[in-house]
């Protein structure tokens, strides 16, 4: 909508756009969406520290290569990458708890059964039920 169109339209109703914007009641605060947009925003940055540091361990690519990788197997390295800092940036998260937790020993992961973000990732990863 531009500005011309704004002045050459008139206001078909006695109130002033200000005024019925005013008098619309403010949305609800929804506090469950807030702290989720922040959760996120910090399990983003985790993920994406974790995977910058291993992008850093990983051997520089050899130069003198016949063949250098092409860019689909460079994309493919780095999804493969970005599933891994995942994997263990959830898994960190999940066994914050756990003293005895050792990520090179899958039978060490134990999560709080009580932790809410164990329940709040189930509840995103459980299907709905069928109507």
């Amino acid at each position: 909508m531009t500005t011309e169109y704004l002045a050459e339209t008139p206001v078909t109703s006695d109130a002033s756009p200000l005024e019925t914007a005013c008098d619309a009641p403010p949305p609800p605060f929804d506090e469950r969406a807030l702290l989720a947009h922040y959760v996120l925003r910090d399990f983003e940055q985790a993920v994406a520290n974790v995977e910058q540091q291993l992008y850093e361990s990983e051997p520089a690519p050899d130069a003198s290569s016949e063949s250098p990788p092409t860019q689909e197997a460079l994309e493919a390295l780095a999804e493969e990458r970005r599933a891994l800092a995942r994997d263990i940036v959830v898994g960190a998260w999940l066994n914050r708890n756990n003293p005895d937790w050792d990520p090179a020993r899958p039978e060490t992961h134990r999560p709080d059964p009580n932790d809410p973000l164990l329940a709040i990732l189930q509840s995103v990863q459980e299907p709905a039920p069928a109507d």
